[in-house]
């Protein structure tokens, strides 16, 4: 019987530092359940005056929210970030559509980043 070979695992990526969205569609698999790990990031730079900042991060997946924080910089002009991370099971033949979004008050948007990575097959 000759060795089977092991499948390298999908990765998807989005990331951009112009816009508050970033939208990433991990396309349907035919014959497979999958299993992803997601990750958003939004890095942002808190103005001159920090009590005054918010910055916020929501993940949507297909049109649902999953997730959504907002937080006050800890220090003026100081870059801040906030993180999410889940897994997402993908079912056979259905794509599924990922939605970061930030929302700034008196901060500057360094970057918004989408990925999903494929978890190992045990």
């Amino acid at each position: 019987m000759p060795p089977t070979r092991k499948r390298e695992a999908e990765s998807w990526t989005v990331k951009t530092h112009e816009t508050n969205v970033a939208v990433l569609t991990i396309p349907g698999a035919l014959n497979r359940t999958r299993i992803f790990d997601i990750d958003a990031q939004l890095l942002a730079r808190s103005g001159d005056a920090a009590a005054q900042c918010e910055l916020g991060l929501s993940l949507e997946i297909d049109g649902s929210r999953q997730w959504s924080r907002t937080i006050a910089p800890s220090a003026p002009n100081e870059t801040e970030n906030l993180d999410y991370h889940c897994r997402l099971v993908v079912e056979p033949g259905r794509d599924v559509r990922l939605r970061a979004r930030a929302s700034l008050k008196r901060t500057a948007l360094v970057a918004l980043s989408l990925a999903a990575v494929e978890a190992a097959e045990d």
